[in-house]
């Protein structure tokens, strides 16, 4: 049979079948589930079938319509970074997107007219993905915040929210080891984060002062709930250029390098296990610089103090 075909893959065979004057291909289902005769009648069927026309729509109003539905089902921080991506395009037919006339320079902007452009053939908007075989891949952020940038988180309030982003900033521990902090973790100047709790997997002792004293949580409660909301409400009053939670633990060792910390002391602060003190040299100096670390933090909140300040 003329355009009838299979595609084999690693797990899966999936037949189709080319139709139309535009030769685009239609897919009828996976082998076994579809048995080769079920396929041949389907084929044949989509075949002499008359396609019908898309509806003509705008690429504007399918990706409002497309943020619209997205509102009522993802989170808010999801939806603006949809908005943020799938907003930046020309004023053109919906038929004619390709991956020339949009920008998918980077993983999250591919990421998201890819799951718009499924969300158009699933709405019957689109016949195919046109950024189906692009492939996504992560580059490292170097996202920092600027001094004014960091000023305005440590003065911004907003209950336990700004507790958690001032404490990230302080600490330059990691989000969810920030965000489950508990009274037995703190002991004198040390907050001692617990091995079952730490990324890499090993207990973590680093030290603060009165500026971090003000921010940690007096008595313990269950684990702030409600961040991308929290997130988008300091977005509205602080549009910043795009940042994440992520950047203020890079935004700390920057800081840290600026004023003169040490690399392997900033590394002994952010737990790090793959840093200068590594291979060799790390199973035999077993010392844990808490010393060096109460040094660098005094200096680090006086910095930060004299930036509140102005």
């Amino acid at each position: 049979m003329p355009n009838f075909g299979v595609t084999v893959g690693a797990r899966t065979k999936t037949f189709f079948v080319v139709v139309g004057t535009n030769r685009k291909l239609r897919s009828i289902g996976q082998y076994p589930d579809v048995s080769l005769a079920d396929a041949r009648r389907e084929a044949k069927r989509l075949s002499v079938q008359v396609p019908l026309e898309k509806p003509s729509i705008s690429l504007t109003r399918a990706v409002e319509s497309y943020l619209a539905d997205c509102a009522t089902r993802l989170r808010a921080g999801t939806v603006i970074e949809y908005q943020r991506h799938l907003r930046k395009h020309p004023d053109i037919p919906l038929a004619k997107l390709t991956k020339r006339n949009v920008e998918v320079s980077n993983a999250h902007q591919t990421i998201a007219w890819k799951v718009f452009a499924n969300w158009c053939i699933r709405n019957e908007l689109l016949d195919k993905n046109p950024f189906l075989y692009i492939p996504i891949v992560y580059g490292k952020r170097s996202r920092v915040l600027t001094d004014l940038e960091v000023t305005t988180i440590m003065r911004y309030e907003d209950g336990r929210y700004s507790d958690f982003l001032k404490l990230c900033l302080l600490t330059g521990q990691r989000r969810t080891e920030v965000t489950f902090i508990r009274q037995a973790w703190l002991a004198g100047d040390t907050l001692t984060i617990p091995a079952h709790v730490a990324k890499n997997g090993k207990e973590h002792v680093t030290a603060f002062n009165l500026l971090t004293a003000l921010h940690l949580p007096k008595e313990d409660a269950a684990p702030f709930n409600g961040f991308s909301k929290a997130k988008a409400r300091f977005d509205r009053v602080h549009p910043f250029p795009h940042w994440t939670i992520h950047d203020l633990r890079r935004t700390f060792a920057t800081i840290h390098a600026r004023i003169g910390t040490p690399i392997h002391v900033v590394e002994a602060m952010l737990n790090h296990t793959s840093g200068t003190v590594s291979g060799v040299a790390a199973i035999y100096i077993r010392h844990n610089f808490l010393a060096e670390i109460r040094k660098a933090a005094l200096a680090y909140e006086l910095h930060l103090a004299r930036l509140i300040q102005g």
